[in-house]
C-alpha cells in the first residue's frame, strides 16, 4: 500500500504545481483575450453579443473584469485542487480536510454557473453600451454548460458527502481496534 501511497504523492505533486500555474495563468489569458479578441475568432464564439474591433477600450477594461467573475470562481476551484493535491503530496488521504476540498469544490460549480449567467449579462450590457440608443442588448442566458455545472456540482457534493461517511465509518472502526 506503501507504493500506491508514494505514486499517489509523486502525480499529485505534478497536479498541485498545474493547477498553481492555472490560477496564475487565468487572468493573464483572460486580459490578453480582451487585447487582441479581434485576432482570435473562439473568444468572439463565446461572448453573448458579437463584437468588432472598434471595441472601445474601456468596454475591453470593464469585459475583462466582468470575465474576472467566473475567472475568479475558477482560480477559487483550482486552489481547492491546489489543497487537495497538497494533501495526497504529504499522504492525507480519506481525512475530513479532503472532504472538505471535494465539498468547496462542488460548490464552486454551483458558483460557476451563477458567475456565468452573471457574466453574460453583464458582458452583453458593457459590449453593447457604446452602439446607439435603442439597439443596446441586455442578455440573459442559461445554457447547457451552466446545467451541467450545477449537475456535475450536486455529483460532486454527493460524492464528498459518501467521502465523509465513509472516513467516520473508518475512524469509528480504528477506535475499537
Amino acid at each position: 500500500m506503501d507504493q500506491q501511497v508514494e505514486r499517489i504523492a509523486k502525480v499529485s505533486v505534478r497536479l498541485r504545481l498545474v493547477s498553481t500555474l492555472l490560477m496564475f495563468a487565468i487572468p493573464l489569458v483572460l486580459a490578453l483575450c480582451w487585447a487582441f479578441m479581434e485576432n482570435l475568432p473562439f473568444v468572439n464564439a463565446r461572448l453573448p453579443v458579437r463584437v468588432d474591433a472598434s471595441l472601445p477600450l474601456v468596454s475591453r477594461i470593464l469585459a475583462f473584469i466582468a470575465s474576472m467573475i467566473p475567472g475568479g470562481v475558477a482560480i477559487y476551484a483550482l486552489s481547492r485542487l491546489r489543497r487537495l493535491f497538497d494533501l495526497y503530496a504529504h499522504g492525507v488521504i480519506f481525512r475530513e480536510a479532503n472532504v472538505e476540498c471535494f465539498r468547496q469544490l462542488g460548490w464552486s460549480l454551483f458558483a460557476w454557473a451563477g458567475a456565468s449567467f452573471l457574466f453574460n449579462t453583464l458582458a452583453g450590457f458593457i459590449l453593447t453600451f457604446h452602439w446607439k440608443p435603442g439597439t443596446r442588448l441586455l442578455v440573459l442566458t442559461l445554457d447547457g454548460q451552466d446545467l451541467m455545472a450545477v449537475f456535475t456540482g450536486l455529483v460532486v457534493i454527493t460524492v464528498a458527502w459518501v467521502m465523509d461517511q465513509g472516513r467516520k465509518l473508518n475512524e469509528e472502526q480504528e477506535l475499537f481496534v
